[in-house]
């Protein structure tokens, strides 16, 4: 069912498309917040709603200026936003979840990002509810704080964005000419939970960028669809559909879009050309971008990963990291990173000397590494288990291993220079730590020189920055 009323002649530049299942309330909240903070003649409202119960149907129908689509039963969140996007008439689409409040300037300052550049696809704000890079944390304490620290928050980040490889559909704003080359959200995924995300991956494919606008702030319900069907069982649909997504791409594409901040802070800002070995889909990548003015250059064997990153990166080369012939003059580079990639390598001795003549005098190298030595490892060995996994330090595609002491075998004092040497850590139960310690207690007794290792058991990766000196 239907229910249009807009202005005739009036041209729609965003048409804001909001599925609702129940949680009248909630609906009630975000209109008038949109009716607060938009410019009504720049917008088209269209509201899909998903078998609603509470009353939510009646509401919408007797809205003025919106367009009303009732399903007679849920049919899920990317079923109803493609229904929404057949009946929209704007340039721009924009996904809005019913459980939101808008604030100040947010559709403009997202819209100024998404113009910025031909290329870019989808933009969304920052929240106080929201998974990855667009989560601000302990943003306030009640919604009596939205306006005051919406406005204050945004002020400070007046003009800046944030490039992403992932964003969330909760407030998605989309470019028309987007969504027909791509195509509309995937049914497949029914109720909701990853089709936002295989959303995003078909456009990095092709070639979009995905900015967060860090002055546009939408508050965030949370969950409150799942919370309205009680039928959902949340955590089996995400289960499901993320293996409906490995499925449909081969591979568990989240696997290559974490970024490591830690890596990023070991890379000098001054750095100006940064190869990125095993660079995945170049999430540390664009930490840096989005940090410092730099070229990014890639070595990714994945084709999936190595597509996306190919959005940003000057080159990437898909070969394999021992073999490949770099097409690149001695010198060209002032940092080489290398992120959980020497343990995967048969000589990572040699690579590391085979790269380091591409550096630039006093270029750095970063690197990750995991330790050997970490109670995951250490204690089942101790127990006669050497068990190979699908992840972790034991990884079964892990050839070499070190400790924070033998890692620097990789770089010789002659040729390099070692500036910094730092660690994470992953909790070690705490039976397991007494015993390492009364271990360490009876080795000193006997005079074996061992005073590591309960610290040691605690360093799950050994980070490094090493400087060419030779």
């Amino acid at each position: 069912m239907y229910k249009v009323t807009i202005k005739a002649g009036m041209p729609v530049k965003t048409s804001i498309i909001i599925l609702t299942y129940n949680e009248l309330e909630l609906t009630k909240k975000c209109l008038a917040s949109i009716e607060r903070y938009t410019d009504k003649d720049k917008i088209e409202l269209i509201i899909v709603d998903n078998g609603s119960s509470d009353g939510t149907r009646e509401y919408i129908s007797n809205l003025p200026d919106v367009k009303v689509i009732l399903n007679e039963k849920n049919l899920g969140f990317a079923k109803g936003c493609n229904q929404g996007i057949e009946a929209a008439g704007g340039e721009n689409l924009l996904f809005l979840n019913n459980d939101t409040m808008v604030t100040k300037n947010w559709l403009t300052s997202m819209l100024r990002v998404l113009y910025q550049s031909e290329k870019t696809g989808m933009v969304g704000p920052v929240s106080n509810y929201v998974s990855g890079a667009q989560m601000i944390h302990d943003a306030y304490q009640s919604l009596d704080e939205l306006e005051s620290f919406a406005e204050a928050y945004c002020a400070r980040e007046k003009h800046h964005t944030k490039r992403v490889l992932r964003l969330v559909g909760f407030c998605l704003l989309v470019k028309r000419s987007v969504i027909e080359d791509i195509g509309p959200f995937d049914e497949q995924f029914g109720y909701g939970s990853f089709e936002d995300d295989d959303l995003c991956l078909r456009a990095l494919q092709k070639g979009y960028s995905l900015h967060i606008a860090l002055d546009a702030f939408v508050h965030h319900h949370g969950h409150a669809t799942f919370t309205a069907n009680q039928d959902i069982n949340i955590n089996q649909l995400y289960s499901e559909n993320r293996q409906r997504f490995t499925e449909k791409w081969g591979t568990d594409f989240t696997y290559f879009t974490h970024p490591r901040p830690e890596i990023a802070e070991l890379v000098p800002r001054e750095a100006k050309r940064i190869l990125d070995v095993g660079c995945g889909a170049g999430a540390t990548g664009l930490e840096l971008q989005n940090r410092q003015p730099c070229e990014l250059y890639g070595i990714e064997l994945h084709p999936l990963a190595a597509q996306a990153a190919k959005g940003y990166y000057e080159a990437v080369l898909q070969e394999d990291v021992e073999e490949v012939k770099l097409p690149y003059p001695e010198g060209f580079f002032d940092c080489i990173i290398f992120a959980d990639i020497l343990e995967h390598l048969k000589d990572p001795w040699r690579v590391i000397e085979t790269y380091s003549s591409y550096l630039s005098p006093a270029g750095s190298i970063v690197c990750s590494i995991p330790n050997i030595s970490h109670a995951e490892a250490l204690f089942p060995l101790l127990l006669g288990d050497w068990t190979y996994r699908d992840a972790g330090i034991l990884d079964r595609t892990h050839l070499r291993f070190f400790t924070p002491q033998t890692v620097r075998t990789l770089f010789p004092e002659e040729t390099f220079d070692v500036k910094k040497q730092s660690y994470t850590y992953v909790h070690v139960d705490e039976r397991v730590q007494l015993f390492l310690q009364e271990i360490t207690r009876m080795a000193q007794s006997m005079q074996f020189p061992v005073t590591q290792l309960p610290e040691q058991s605690r360093i799950y990766q050994i980070l490094l920055r090493v400087e060419k000196t030779g």
